[in-house]
């Protein structure tokens, strides 16, 4: 194992364990009543378990991590990252504007055809039903703010 990645992994280790004791010194609460420091603390724990993880995996597998970075870079499509990379902030920027139900909409159906060419049919089937299913999740589920933009929904 390189030792750029066992402290890589250290590192990332640490951090978590900081997020941990920060949610704990918020106060975690209960699973029923939860308080500032229940998330950061979800998440502290999640960072530390794929942590451990990743560095499990490269002691185990020691000759995954031994290929030169151009061999782990080759395989990128550019565009495909810069393009989705774009859209993301086109998202966040008109989030408030276009509202939660179209913004997500056409994020969605950029993304499911950016990733790998499918019938329009089919993208606009599968981004219309994810769409609804987050927010049947958000809006009625958990009863979450979502901006209406300027259509009113």
């Amino acid at each position: 194992m390189k030792k750029t990645y066992l402290v890589n992994d250290l590192v990332w280790i640490s951090f978590a364990f900081v997020v941990c004791l920060g949610g704990l010194k918020l106060g975690f609460g209960s699973f029923q009543s939860p308080q500032a420091g229940f998330m950061p603390f979800l998440a502290g724990l999640l960072l530390a378990i794929l942590a451990v993880a990743d560095l499990a995996q490269g002691l185990l597998h020691k000759w995954e991590r031994d290929r030169p970075d151009r061999v782990i870079w080759a395989d990128i499509h550019w565009g495909k990252l810069l393009f989705t990379l774009s859209a993301l902030i086109l998202y966040t920027a008109l989030f408030s504007t276009l509202g939660f139900l179209i913004g997500t909409f056409f994020l969605l159906l950029f993304l499911y055809q950016m990733m790998e060419r499918r019938s329009w049919t089919t993208v606009l089937i599968a981004a219309a039903v994810t769409t609804a299913l987050f927010y049947l999740t958000f809006k009625i589920g958990l009863d979450s703010q979502l901006p209406r933009g300027f259509l009113g929904f």
